[in-house]
């Protein structure tokens, strides 16, 4: 019995240590939904100015003054964002009683093919109703978020409107940024000097790359649907070039718009058809590419990147889904470059 004092403190040490770990996750947690309408804008402002800075840097070597370089650099992102929503939507809003009507119609076919493969009447029709009330909150979904109130769209303006404020200092003084950053960082100066670098270069050749992935799934997908005959095809190249930067999310979704679209436009063997270009899209051909693409740092493991994914999306939403590859690969390449340090700077051991 002489050792149970000390197994009950080994215990209530630990204890009070997962006491702790818990208060304090609990804390951090709470900081971060507290925080959240400041960290969402603030992380999207430091990943696009990761992107643009090059150029500014190109535009100053040229005696442009930074402040020019860097709103040009807002405008820029402005005009893409325009453009790509005037497109998105434009395309929609014109097809919106055509797409309607194919996914009624893909209901339809859906429910034959269950009466075919022998499912009994009752459950074919509540297949056919079931996917007429999702169409209009599909259709919903892919017009905009106007829909959840003058609330949400207020919040959003005023993100995008603090996020390009950010953008603006970012680009303009990235080099006090820097300086501050590598102050911050808990590590040796140079360590956290070359921390900073690998990680800015890592944010640059994920975007890239994914642009890159993105595009070649968009026009893979639109030239399968316009083979098919599929209407709507603008909508599909820009939704699956839009979600091509959210993970497996983003391919399931835009994947399942295509099909159905496919379903309704020539029924189970167009959409069979388009399920297979899809699948060939995101897997096959996307496998090839990546390596290519996004380089040796950014391969992680998938259920690395599915859970990451999940996780940002829970607490970040679809801003989080979209950082959460790129932060994930930084944290593990700050984590090997701290393991090459110490084992550089460890003594030899003895014979």
């Amino acid at each position: 019995m002489r050792g149970a004092p000390g197994r009950l403190n080994t215990a209530g040490t630990a204890a009070w240590m997962f006491t702790g770990l818990v208060a304090a996750s609990g804390l951090v947690l709470f900081i971060l939904t507290v925080l959240r309408p400041l960290l969402l804008p603030l992380v999207i402002a430091a990943a696009l100015a990761t992107v643009l800075l090059p150029l500014v840097d190109a535009l100053a070597a040229r005696r442009v003054p930074r402040a020019a370089g860097a709103l040009l650099g807002c405008l820029l992102v402005i005009g893409i964002l325009l453009f790509s929503a005037i497109v998105f939507v434009a395309g929609l809003v014109d097809q919106t009683d055509d797409i309607g009507a194919m996914l009624d119609e893909a209901g339809t076919n859906l429910a034959e093919t269950a009466g075919d493969l022998g499912i009994g009447e009752q459950q074919a029709t509540d297949v056919h109703q079931a996917i007429e009330k999702a169409a209009p909150t599909v259709l919903s979904a892919m017009l905009s978020g106007l829909a959840d109130g003058a609330a949400a769209t207020l919040q959003l303006v005023l993100g995008c409107t603090l996020g390009l404020y950010m953008l603006f200092f970012l680009l303009k003084d990235a080099g006090a940024v820097r300086k501050t950053v590598v102050q911050v960082i808990p590590l040796r100066p140079p360590l956290a000097d070359q921390a900073v670098t690998r990680s800015a270069a890592l944010v640059r050749r994920y975007f890239a790359g994914m642009t890159l992935i993105g595009l070649v799934n968009a026009v893979l997908t639109a030239v399968g649907a316009l083979i098919l005959q599929v209407e709507s095809v603008l909508a599909i190249a820009v939704l699956t070039f839009i979600l091509a930067y959210v993970p497996y999310i983003g391919a399931l979704v835009s994947g399942a718009f295509a099909v159905l679209l496919a379903l309704g436009s020539g029924g189970t063997t167009t959409a069979i058809w388009m399920l297979l270009i899809v699948l060939l899209a995101n897997g096959a051909l996307q496998n090839m590419i990546q390596p290519f693409a996004l380089g040796a740092a950014l391969r992680m493991h998938p259920l690395v990147v599915l859970l990451a994914t999940v996780a940002a999306g829970v607490f970040a939403g679809v801003a989080g889904v979209m950082m959460a590859a790129p932060l994930t690969a930084i944290v593990l390449d700050i984590r090997r470059l701290i393991r090459q340090a110490s084992s550089h700077d460890s003594p030899p051991q003895r014979p």
